[in-house]
C-alpha cells in the first residue's frame, strides 16, 4: 500500500529545536523535499497489520518497500525512524483476542518486534514501537472499563518487551496520546470519568516510564520488571495545549529528550497552517526550558502527512 503523499503547503518557519521529523513518509521526491528544507529526520511505518500477514510470515514486498525507503533517506541525510504499530493490528491476532489475551499478547508481540528488528534493523536510527496505546484501547474495548484498564496494562508489558528487544540497537521513542482533560460538566460523574481518563492516559506511562510500576484506576498497583526507564526519547502525541503537555511529561515521566507529533486541525489549508503556526509557536516556548528534541506533524483531519519547515535556528 502506497503511502499518502506528503503536504507541504506548510509555510517555511524555524522552530527553536535541535531535529524535526515526520510521521510517514511520502515518495521518493517528498524525501528530497524534506531533506533540503532542513528536515533531519523521518518516520517510516512498518504497519503490523498489513505486514505480518500471518503468525510469523512477513510480506516482503512491504519489508523491501520500507528498506528501500529507507536507505533513500538517510542517502539525502535523513534519520530513519521504524514505527512499528498503531491503534489497528493484525485481522489473526485481534481475531483471537488481541491485546486482551495476555498469554497471546506476550508471543505475538514480541516475535513481531524482533522479526521487525531483524527485517529491517540495518537501515533504521531509531524505533517508535507502539502508538497511541490509550486509542488501541480504546478501539478494542470501548464499552468496558475494567476490560480497558486490563487492555492497558497488557500494552504497558507490551511496551517493556519490545524495549527488551530493541533496546541497545537504536534509539527507542514513546508516542503517548495524551492531552489537557477537563471535565464535560460539574457533576461528580463527570470529574471521575475525566480522574480515570487522565490517569491512564498520563499517570499509568509515566509512572511505569519513571519507576517501573503499573497503576491502574480500580487494580492493585503491580512492578513490571525492566520497565522503569524503559525508553530514550519520552514521545507525546497532542493537538492543543502543546506546551502544557510538554512540561507535565518532563515533570512527571522519566528523566529522558522529549519529542512531540503534533495533531493539525482544520478543513483547509490556511486553517491547518494557522493551528500549526500556534502549535510551533508552543513548541519554541518549550524549548527554551526543556529538552525538546524533535517535533512532527500529523494533519489528522485531512488524513495526509504535513512536514514542518527548517528547525534548529532560534528566532
Amino acid at each position: 500500500m502506497d503511502p499518502q503523499p506528503v503536504h507541504l503547503s506548510t509555510p517555511r518557519r524555524a522552530t527553536a529545536v535541535a531535529g524535526a521529523w515526520l510521521l510517514d513518509a511520502g515518495g521518493d521526491d517528498d524525501l528530497l523535499a524534506m531533506a533540503e528544507i532542513g528536515l533531519t529526520s523521518v518516520r517510516i511505518g512498518l504497519p503490523w497489520a498489513l505486514t505480518e500477514v500471518k503468525p510469523g510470515h512477513l510480506d516482503g514486498a512491504l519489508v523491501e518497500a520500507f528498506v528501500a525507503r529507507a536507505a533513500l533517506a538517510r542517502s539525502v541525510g535523513l534519520e530513519v525512524w521504524a514505527a512499528l504499530s498503531a491503534p489497528e493490528v493484525p485481522r489473526w491476532f485481534d481475531n483471537d483476542g488481541g491485546f486482551t489475551d495476555d498469554r497471546l499478547a506476550a508471543t505475538a508481540w514480541p516475535r513481531w518486534v524482533d522479526l521487525a528488528a531483524q527485517s529491517v534493523g540495518d537501515v533504521v536510527d531509531g524505533w517508535v514501537p507502539l502508538e497511541a496505546p490509550f486509542a488501541m484501547a480504546a478501539r478494542l474495548v470501548p464499552d468496558d472499563p475494567r476490560r480497558h484498564g486490563a487492555v492497558m496494562h497488557h500494552l504497558a508489558v507490551a511496551w517493556r518487551d519490545a524495549w527488551r528487544i530493541l533496546r541497545g540497537t537504536s534509539p527507542v521513542a514513546t508516542s503517548l496520546d495524551v492531552r489537557v482533560l477537563r471535565p464535560i460538566d460539574a457533576t461528580v460523574t463527570a470529574a471521575e470519568l475525566t480522574r480515570r481518563e487522565d490517569q491512564l492516559r498520563w499517570g499509568l506511562w509515566m509512572r511505569a516510564l519513571r519507576d517501573g510500576t503499573v497503576s491502574i484506576p480500580g487494580r492493585a498497583d503491580r512492578e513490571v520488571a525492566d520497565l522503569a526507564g524503559s525508553c530514550d526519547v519520552l514521545g507525546i502525541a497532542v493537538r492543543d495545549d502543546v506546551e502544557a503537555c510538554l512540561h507535565r511529561a518532563a515533570e512527571s515521566g522519566p528523566d529522558r529528550p522529549l519529542a512531540v507529533v503534533l495533531g493539525v486541525r482544520g478543513t483547509s489549508d490556511q486553517q491547518r497552517s494557522e493551528h500549526l503556526s500556534r502549535l510551533l509557536d508552543q513548541c519554541d516556548d518549550a524549548a527554551r526550558e526543556l529538552a525538546l528534541e524533535r517535533v512532527s506533524v500529523s494533519d489528522t483531519t485531512a488524513e495526509i502527512r504535513m512536514a514542518t519547515a527548517s528547525v534548529g535556528s532560534p528566532r
